[in-house]
């Protein structure tokens, strides 16, 4: 009985430990899946906020517990693609099931 116990402690502990490392969840990966996140909520927006600008999308990606945050730049509004202005930003945390979360 404690020999089962504790190797279900282990299985535990290294499943937990995967998840929070979360390999599969690449820099590559959690860019597309935030930029497609984020562009799905202004599909609908004709003049609405996007990342197909200069200096636009996906500006960093960073490791974290369960998966990694995403830094986009983006531009809403009709301003010209290649507006030199500054851009507005935010964060999206992409999990290490791929859900993309604000």
């Amino acid at each position: 009985m404690k020999k089962n116990l504790a190797a279900s402690y282990l299985g535990t502990a290294c499943l937990l430990l995967l998840t929070a490392l979360s390999p599969w969840i690449t820099d590559e990966f959690a860019s597309s899946r935030a930029q497609a996140s984020f562009a799905g909520k202004w599909r609908a927006v004709s003049d609405g906020c996007g990342t197909d600008c200069t200096g636009c999308g996906a500006v960093s990606s960073r490791k974290v517990p369960f998966g990694r945050t995403v830094t986009l730049a983006y531009a809403c509004g009709l301003r010209p693609a290649d507006d030199p202005a500054p851009r507005e930003r935010t964060e999206l945390f992409v999990s290490f099931l791929g859900t993309v979360h604000e």
